[in-house]
């Protein structure tokens, strides 16, 4: 630890919203590893279920939201660090977690270890579970580990920031004060990503900390969670549109970052490449550059996929590719719905 950080304690964020089947177990987790000076905090949002009563039960700092507030985790944060922002001056970080996110024991050490006046905002490394007999789960964790072993490191080497995952969040908490207004969506990951890329503020990647992100069991429920995913994303495309020009004008790194946030899933974005390449034939240098990003965006992949761990049960998994593309399409379409959200535990 560096001798000239006095304060590392850490305020750790669950927002939950009718999460009672993991709450509990997750908050106990946590309690086992706080140290002297650290907190956890669960915003109970909008809860109907026993959320609220786990939570506190299991040694968490519980506080109720309801009223006339909009639901979801990017107002459920805003208005959490505007609501608790003298609370959170006594902490170095806070540490953003999904209800259902499982921390390694030596996670808040690592992330401890990590805190200099350079490393303001970091992304933890979020390591996907999967039941052993759901393909759609391997595909998906298999998506997730090539982003982060092969694509945030090669962002590192480049010293490109890193997008945020959602869960995993290290943010000094004073660069949050006076975002609540910023924060009014369902994908504060994208808005966090943006905002604090737009601002100069670099998101470093911390692969020493990890921590254990559930994969959807089925393929309906996996397909809920990407209708979510990609009406957040076509929502966020307007609504922070001056910050992702700013972003744009960056340069490389910022290509580099807008990509990993918008250009998913990687099979589609290849395939419409090649579908382009094939429609401007007649036109050799306008169809040159998607032939160009279509070969270099294979072999990348498939080199990618040849390093990351466990790619032999991955490789094997690869037979599944229809149903998991037949899964995004299912999500596609859903998020063109105007029905409520669907969860994922249901």
């Amino acid at each position: 630890m560096p001798n000239n950080i006095i304060n590392t304690s850490v305020a750790l964020l669950i927002l939950a919203h009718n999460e009672s089947i993991v709450i509990k177990e997750t908050v106990e987790a946590i309690q086992k590893v706080l140290a002297d000076g650290d907190k956890l905090f669960v915003v109970a949002d909008h809860c109907t279920d026993s959320t609220e009563i786990k939570a506190r039960n299991a040694g968490a700092k519980v506080i109720i939201r309801n009223g006339d507030t909009p639901e979801g985790k990017g107002d459920a944060l805003g208005w959490f660090v505007q609501e608790y922002k003298g609370s959170l001056k006594e902490f170095s970080r806070l540490v953003v977690l999904d209800a259902d996110s499982t921390i390694k024991p030596d996670f808040i050490d690592r992330v401890k270890e990590n805190i200099t006046d350079s490393c303001v905002v970091m992304q933890c490394f979020v390591y996907p579970q999967f039941e052993g007999t759901s393909p759609i789960g391997k595909l998906a964790a298999l998506s997730e580990f090539h982003d982060q072993y092969i694509s945030d490191r090669i962002r590192t080497v480049f010293g490109w920031p890193v997008r945020m995952r959602g869960t995993g969040m290290v943010i000094r908490p004073d660069l949050l004060f006076g975002l609540n207004a910023h924060l009014k969506t369902k994908v504060e990951d994208i808005a966090l990503s943006l905002i604090f890329a737009s601002k100069g503020i670099q998101v470093k990647r911390l692969d020493e900390a990890i921590l254990f992100d559930p994969k959807p069991p089925t393929m309906a429920a996996a397909a809920r969670q990407r209708a979510r995913w990609f009406r957040g994303q076509w929502r966020a495309v307007w609504q922070y549109r001056r910050e992702i020009i700013q972003v744009l004008l960056k340069g490389p790194a910022g290509w580099s970052l807008l990509s990993s946030l918008f250009l998913k899933p990687k099979w589609l974005v290849l395939t419409i490449s090649l579908l382009l390449a094939f429609v401007f034939s007649s036109c050799s240098w306008i169809a040159l550059p998607f032939w160009i990003y279509f070969i270099v965006g294979s072999i990348y992949l498939f080199v990618g996929l040849s390093l990351i761990p466990e790619r032999y049960l991955f490789f094997r998994t690869l037979l599944h590719i229809p149903g998991y593309v037949w899964m995004w399409l299912r999500g596609i379409i859903l998020s063109l719905r105007s029905t409520s959200w669907l969860r994922v535990r249901k």
